[in-house]
Parts: structure tokens; C-alpha cells; sequence
């Protein structure tokens, strides 16, 4: 009895070693796939980040970090039978990464690791969600991959998931354990929840935020690694317990046969059934389309149409809009970018809230790149459509979606004159004035602006005088940043009143005396888009008129001809 108690204890402390490092070998071929970004995209996240420094945000500025770095997701060595290696994933792992911008990172039970840089997108399918990446410079350095299950899971299987999902800002390694709870299931389409995507493996096995593209897995005797690959982890559903979801092998097959061994071309026919999909995505007027757009667009007109939508969506969108991106950006800002840029193509071709839209022509320009032309809504708008691994999308899009830096800088300059107004309709101005011969005064002046031109009355009010100007002038304003100055010259036409004693007055009736008035004026306005419409002004006027006539002295002496003022405006 003892005997036979030491023999199952030793056979128990035997199998369970025997796992253990089969489960440390898993981790060979199973690593953490990180990806770079467009320079456009970059760009963008690295301003933002000095946006969060700046509110002392140190959260956020870490999060934006940690994106940058491009931890995406998981990826498994598959070795096709002649010898070349690849990467199998998720096509959403990889969705926003550069052509030959992906790494692959491999960690052994010590922590060491080792990365394999400037992976390239073999092919892809987005509808699957499936995506093959192959070694840069035709390295091969896995002599063998994971085993694929040469069956169908049932219900009750135990199976395992392995990968790397996020912990804070790190990807730590987790092999889970589940069952099969639904062999086979389809679920609603995000973006459609009338058409039904699939079929899944349903499963309880743990998935995390990172663990997509790893492969889930059952044991099985007589394989290398002791463990064969069921599916592909792809998604997680947060409102249930344990409601986790994988691509079964034998779509994964479907795939690796169609793109390694039957792989077509990128032709023509391919691209046009893109395009009617496309069309036909944009035929109910009731449903935004910008969701439905952003599966079209490549990654090169996300990243360079981004900041000219950016700026447009929150002059021109909606709240509700405008809500639903960020939370599309809370989610993955490469995602919400791409939604962006959509709103920006579905508002300019949307008219009377309808989106009349057919295709005109399709030209080749180059193997991978044609040119379609559309007639939306009686207009002829041209777009590029480019192959970005295997997959039709839209490069440009109309003059709108052309990667055309200049349009953003409108943008900013047609901002800027908003927020400055050194363009505005109107100006009034009221202050300070010193009159040479006469001491403190108030002046103050309303003119109408058209373009670098103004046309208006100014008025000098102090002790026993008073002058009203009819004046014309040139604006010139100069930008810098969020200030602006506006040096400006005006010439007038007016009078000048002024008090005398009755008994002296050459017009005793009036009680007053007065003279024709010629003027110029120089000056300088500055403002600040930190204050809207808000201004400061200052001015020196010459007036050249003629000689008073003094009944007092009994002579003519010489009028009130210069003025200095300092005022404050508003302009709208």
C-alpha cells in the first residue's frame, strides 16, 4: 500500500513537471507585439502630451506614453511546411502600425527577452480579424511554430489562453484556464448590429486588455510544447462573466490557405468590390457614416488629414458627435483619429442630409494604386485608393482628404482671425487723450473695417474744446501666435470748437469758435486671442488747419494741432 502510494505520488510529481515546462516552453513562441506610428500620428500624441504636462495631468501624459510605445497585443510563431516564419495575430493588433513598423518581443521564464524589429504585413483581413506578419530580411529564426488542433472544440473542452496582457504599463505574461462554453456562436456586428459576424468559440479562459491575437489553446499529447493551437483570441465582452471570444482554426486555415499558398494579386476586381461596399455603406440617410467610412481609410489619410478634421469637428460637429469620437478616442486614439477624419468626409459629401453618391470611373496608376472618381451629389470628387497590406483603402479623398498640410494652416490663420480679430466688422474705442495746448481729454472713435481698410468718426472731447474727425485709413495686422499688433495710418477731415468769451467771439450767437480740420494719424493696435475682441490702442494725430483769430490779443495765433491718446477697444 505504501509502495503504490509513492508510485502515484511520484507519477503526480512527474506529470505536473512535465507541465510546468511545457508551459514555460509556450512562452518561446508566444510574445508581445508592439507597433509604430505614422509620423503624423506622433506628432499629434507628443503635442497632446505637452497639452497634459502643462495642467500637470501626469496621468494622462503616462497613458499617451505608454500608447506611443505601441504595446498592442500578442502575437504566435507559425512555421509554414516550406520553412518561412510568421507571425499570426489580430488584424486590430496591428491595424494602425506602419507596413514594416511592428516588432515582436519574447520572454523566457528568467525575464530575458529577445526582439525581432521591422516586421512587415504579409496579409491581412479585417473582417476576420486576422493578420499574418513575416521576418524583415527574410530571417527565419524558429525552426519549428505551435501545432494547430486537427479538430473542431466541444463544449466542456478545457482550453487555455496565452499572451501578454497590460498591467499598469507593462505587458506581463498569463496563460489562463477555461471551458468551452459555446462551440460555435456569431455575434452582432459593432457597427451593424443587423448583420452577425463569426462564428466564435465561446470560452471562460481569462482575457485581458492585451491578450488579443494570442492563440487559445488545448493540451494535447505527442506535440511539441504539449499544447495545440484551437484559435485566436479576439475579444472579451465586459458587460458578462467569463463571455470570451476566439477565431476557430479552421477559419485561421481558410485564411493561411487563401493568402500563403492560393495569394492573388492586388487587382482590380478586388478594389471594385471595395468600392461598391463602400457605396453601399452610405445609402441610409438616417445612420451616421463616419463609422462606416473609417473602415475604408488607410492610415497614411488618417494620420495626414487628422488635424485639419480635428479642427473642423469641433468648429462644425454636433455635441453628440463630438461625444462619440472622444469616447472612440478613450478607447484607442489611432481609432478615434480615424473616426475624425470619416466625419470630415461624411460632412462634406452629406447635403440636405443625404449622401447621393455613385461610381464614375476607376484608372490605374500604379499596381497599387488607383484613382477613383466619384459623382456625389451631381460633383465629380477624385480619390486614391492604395493596397495597404492586401487590404483597398483610401489614401485621399476630394481636395478636403488629400494630406494637404496648407488647409490645416487655414485653418489655424481663419482660428487665429476669430480669436484676434485683426479683421473685424466694427471697432469701438474710448481712453485717455492729451492735447498739447489744452491738457487731459477723452477721445474715442467708431470705425467700420472692411479687410485692411476702415472708415469712421473720431472725437477729442476737453476743457473748452471739442473735435469731430471723419476719417479713412490703412490696417496692417501682424500675427504672432496668439497676439497680434496692427500698425495703422488714417487722414481725416473734421472741425475743432472751441470757447472763447463772448464779448471776443467772432460768432457770439454760437459762443463758440470753430476751424476746418485736415489730420493724419499713426498708431498701433494690440491684442490677444486670450481676450477676444479685446484691444489696446495708442495714437499720435497732427491736425493742419488754419490760424485762430484771438479777439483778445488781437492777433491770429496757432490752432490745437497735436494729440496723443491711449485707449482701450473692443472689436467685433
Amino acid at each position: 500500500m505504501i509502495r503504490r502510494f509513492i508510485v502515484v505520488f511520484l507519477l503526480i510529481g512527474f506529470a505536473s513537471t512535465a507541465c510546468f515546462g511545457q508551459a514555460s516552453e509556450l512562452r518561446t513562441y508566444i510574445g508581445m507585439i508592439s507597433q509604430t506610428f505614422h509620423p503624423d500620428v506622433v506628432s499629434y500624441m507628443e503635442k497632446a502630451i505637452e497639452t497634459f504636462q502643462k495642467r500637470g495631468d501626469t496621468a494622462t501624459v503616462r497613458g499617451i506614453e505608454h500608447y506611443l510605445r505601441g504595446d498592442s497585443g500578442t502575437g504566435f510563431v507559425y512555421v509554414a511546411p516550406d520553412g518561412t516564419n510568421y507571425i499570426i495575430t489580430n488584424f486590430h493588433v496591428i491595424s494602425h502600425a506602419q507596413i514594416d513598423g511592428l516588432s515582436i518581443t519574447f520572454e523566457n521564464t528568467e525575464g530575458e527577452r529577445t526582439r525581432f524589429s521591422n516586421l512587415s504585413i504579409f496579409a491581412a483581413d479585417e473582417e476576420m480579424d486576422v493578420a499574418l506578419l513575416v521576418f524583415s530580411g527574410g530571417q527565419n529564426p524558429f525552426t519549428r511554430g505551435l501545432a494547430f488542433l486537427d479538430r473542431q472544440v466541444q463544449e466542456m473542452d478545457d482550453v487555455f489562453s496565452a499572451g501578454f496582457p497590460g498591467l499598469g504599463t507593462a505587458m506581463i505574461w498569463q496563460l489562463g484556464r477555461g471551458m468551452v462554453s459555446n462551440a460555435s456562436t456569431r455575434l452582432p456586428d459593432r457597427d451593424d448590429d443587423t448583420k452577425m459576424i463569426g462564428p466564435f468559440i465561446q470560452h471562460t479562459a481569462q482575457i485581458d486588455p492585451g491578450n488579443s491575437g494570442g492563440p487559445l489553446l488545448v493540451q494535447v499529447h505527442g506535440v511539441p510544447t504539449g499544447f495545440a493551437v484551437a484559435g485566436i483570441n479576439t475579444l472579451s465582452v465586459r458587460s458578462r462573466q467569463g463571455a470570451n471570444f476566439s477565431i476557430p482554426m479552421n477559419r485561421v486555415r481558410s485564411f493561411l490557405d487563401a493568402n500563403l499558398y492560393n495569394r492573388a494579386a492586388p487587382d482590380r476586381a478586388g478594389l471594385e468590390m471595395r468600392v461598391d461596399s463602400f457605396i453601399q455603406g452610405l445609402d441610409d440617410p438616417s445612420k451616421a457614416a463616419y463609422p462606416h467610412i473609417a473602415k475604408f481609410l488607410s492610415n497614411i489619410c488618417t494620420a495626414e488629414n487628422f488635424e485639419y478634421a480635428e479642427a473642423e469637428l469641433f468648429r462644425k460637429a454636433d455635441r453628440l458627435v463630438i461625444d462619440t469620437i472622444a469616447h472612440e478616442f478613450g478607447y484607442s486614439p489611432v481609432t478615434g483619429m480615424s473616426y475624425t477624419v470619416a466625419w470630415l468626409i461624411e460632412n462634406a459629401i452629406r447635403h440636405r442630409n443625404e449622401i447621393t453618391i455613385a461610381q464614375e470611373s476607376v484608372t490605374m496608376i500604379d499596381g497599387n494604386n488607383y484613382r477613383v472618381d466619384f459623382r456625389v451629389n451631381n460633383t465629380i470628387i477624385s480619390s486614391q485608393w492604395t493596397n495597404e497590406y492586401g487590404i483597398w483603402r483610401i489614401k485621399t479623398f476630394g481636395d478636403f482628404a488629400a494630406g494637404d498640410k496648407s488647409l490645416f494652416d487655414r485653418r489655424l490663420r481663419l482660428e487665429s482671425n476669430e480669436y484676434l480679430r485683426v479683421n473685424p466688422i466694427l471697432q469701438i474705442t474710448a481712453g485717455y487723450s492729451h492735447i498739447f495746448k489744452r491738457g487731459a481729454g477723452f477721445g474715442a472713435d467708431l470705425i467700420l473695417r472692411s479687410g485692411f481698410t476702415g472708415y469712421g468718426l473720431k472725437t477729442y472731447i476737453a476743457k473748452d474744446f471739442f473735435q469731430l474727425d471723419l476719417i479713412s485709413g490703412l490696417y496692417i495686422p501682424i500675427r504672432a501666435g496668439l497676439v497680434a499688433f496692427t500698425p495703422f495710418g488714417s487722414i481725416g477731415l473734421g472741425m475743432q470748437f472751441y470757447s472763447v468769451d463772448e464779448q471776443y467771439s467772432k460768432f457770439p450767437e454760437f459762443g463758440r469758435e470753430f476751424n476746418l480740420s485736415f489730420s493724419i494719424q499713426g498708431g498701433l493696435q494690440f491684442t490677444t486671442a486670450a481676450v477676444p475682441g479685446l484691444y489696446f490702442q495708442g495714437v499720435y494725430q497732427h491736425n493742419y488747419n488754419g490760424d485762430m483769430y484771438d479777439y483778445r490779443k488781437n492777433d491770429y495765433v496757432p490752432p490745437d494741432r497735436s494729440i496723443l491718446s491711449f485707449s482701450i477697444g473692443y472689436a467685433l
